[in-house]
């Protein structure tokens, strides 16, 4: 795996597993620590959480617009998992306000024993910069933000396209292999390789700036060690 990458992997895993003294673990609850109600209607109906088309031959158009423009009441809810936690983990992500100029956004990572919420007012190209440091940062550093989830813009994603990028680590390949849907959100799932080994894969749209499933893999292995699927979402205004 790329040094970067497993650096940010470690920094948000740590994150992860500091929160309450780590996932699963017997500490006590910060005295800030928000009760959130964690039920929701899952629509995912395959094993990884996305209702599979891999035969459908439906494009995602990345030339004319991507949505980027985040709309009050956006909303996700997403699980993550990895063998580096004991149980998993969600991330909400909700934007309160929006206008021409900035994002009110509010952030909440839910461990097994804490809750930990930040809601934070940017423009939107400072956004993930006033998130760095923080849980939600590195989630958004390694999902959203990250450079293979922007690689597709300007294509036009089908089941079979694929393309080749430069890298300083070796031979990068991105093939899109099928079309998934997440809490009603369809998206094109596309997979990277380096030096022929499974690196990234990711489930994107251009009407959502946000992604159905992020997950990155470890050189040695074939298992994520990083898996984030989104379970609850909605549009927005």
């Amino acid at each position: 795996m790329n040094r970067l990458w497993s650096i940010l992997a470690v920094s948000l895993l740590v994150l992860l597993a500091g929160c309450g003294g780590g996932v699963g673990g017997g500490q006590d609850q910060s005295a800030a620590t928000t009760a959130v109600d964690g039920t929701a209607t899952e629509t995912a109906t395959d094993a990884d959480g996305g209702s599979q088309e891999a035969m459908s031959t439906t494009e995602f158009d990345f030339n004319q617009s991507w949505e980027t423009q985040y709309r009050a009441g956006q909303y996700y809810r997403y699980e993550i998992t990895s063998p580096n936690i004991e149980e998993t983990a969600t991330y909400e992500w909700e934007v309160i306000e929006a206008n021409e100029t900035s994002v009110t956004i509010r952030t909440t990572v839910v461990t097994s024993n804490q809750t930990t919420e930040q809601t934070v007012t940017a423009s939107r190209d400072e956004l993930y910069s006033e998130l760095s440091g923080t849980p939600s940062g590195s989630i958004a550093t390694l999902g959203f933000d990250s450079p293979y989830y922007t690689s597709v813009e300007g294509e036009t994603l089908e089941v079979g396209d694929t393309w080749e990028l430069s890298s300083p680590n070796g031979n990068v390949s991105v093939t899109v292999d099928e079309i998934n849907t997440y809490a009603d959100l369809r998206c094109a799932n596309f997979v990277v390789t380096m030096n022929d080994s499974l690196f990234w894969e990711s489930c994107v749209t251009p009407e959502s700036p946000l992604p159905g499933y992020v997950a990155f893999y470890d050189e040695d292995t074939t298992e994520p060690a990083f898996e984030m699927t989104l379970v609850e979402y909605r549009r927005g205004n």
